[in-house]
């Protein structure tokens, strides 16, 4: 498995600020995601810059870790870039399998997303479907020019910053503290899930599962690139052209 040719060392600094974001994520993500997003359904309609500042916050927040992730490593000297998965690729089969199960994850969001009434006959309007994450996404859909602006900045910083932190640091630190690879990327893999919990079970299920498939490509090549690039093209589709939301029109600034 071509994930790392040497285990990470962390300095005692660089450890002290790689538990304080394992708290963080365990305990502070979870509980800010569900405030904010909680805060974010109550004003939405009544508040036209609501929406603006839930990105900004999750934006900020989000670049503020990857700065903390920084840190950690320009204070670690056994702890390289290359430990986070920032380097080029050193195995290419994984990456058509990655390719692959991006379609098929695409297919299965679409599917459990995609506006059931389109095409209907007229009739009787049959009993509404519950839908996995439909109110979220009616929630985060942005309605103007400058939401969609803050949209995409927001799918480029998860795409960066949780991949990051969730794939790239805490598996160095999982393995640093002795874990074999598999347990640390299942830890990661529960905290991800766990950032989106403020979605209800399908934050934890969607997420959760999509999230072990960024895994695998990372660790099957050996670089974050490929689940970054992966993971910004599928929060940009979910943000912008997903469900409900992609039928608001940008009409204003």
């Amino acid at each position: 498995m071509p994930w790392s040719e040497s285990i990470p060392q962390f300095s005692t600094p660089a450890l002290v600020l790689a538990l304080a974001l394992l708290a963080y994520a365990a305990v502070g993500e979870p509980l800010l995601g569900r405030r904010a997003f909680a805060r974010l359904e109550r004003t939405r309609d009544s508040d036209p810059r609501a929406l603006l500042r839930f990105y900004r916050l999750s934006i900020g927040i989000a670049w503020a870790w990857t700065a903390v992730v920084v840190a950690a490593v320009l204070l670690a000297p056994g702890l390289t870039a290359a430990h986070l998965g920032l380097r080029a690729p050193v195995a290419w089969g994984p990456f058509a399998g990655a390719v692959i199960g991006f379609v098929l994850a695409l297919l299965v969001v679409w599917l459990l997303t995609r506006d059931r009434g389109r095409g209907r006959r007229p009739g009787p309007e049959p009993a509404p479907v519950p839908e996995p994450a439909a109110h979220v996404l009616t929630v985060l859909a942005p309605r103007s020019r400058a939401e969609r602006r803050a949209a995409g900045l927001l799918a480029v910083t998860a795409g960066v910053c949780e991949e990051v932190l969730y794939r790239g640091l805490f598996v160095a630190l999982g393995v640093a503290l002795g874990l074999p690879v598999w347990a640390a990327a299942v830890l990661s893999c529960v905290l991800f899930a766990l950032a989106h919990v403020y979605q209800g079970w399908w934050g934890l299920v969607g997420p959760g599962l999509v999230g072990a498939l960024f895994m695998v490509v990372y660790l099957g090549t050996g670089s974050l690139f490929v689940p970054i690039v992966l993971h910004i093209l599928l929060d940009g589709r979910s943000l912008l052209l997903t469900g409900r939301g992609r039928r608001h029109r940008a009409t204003s600034v």
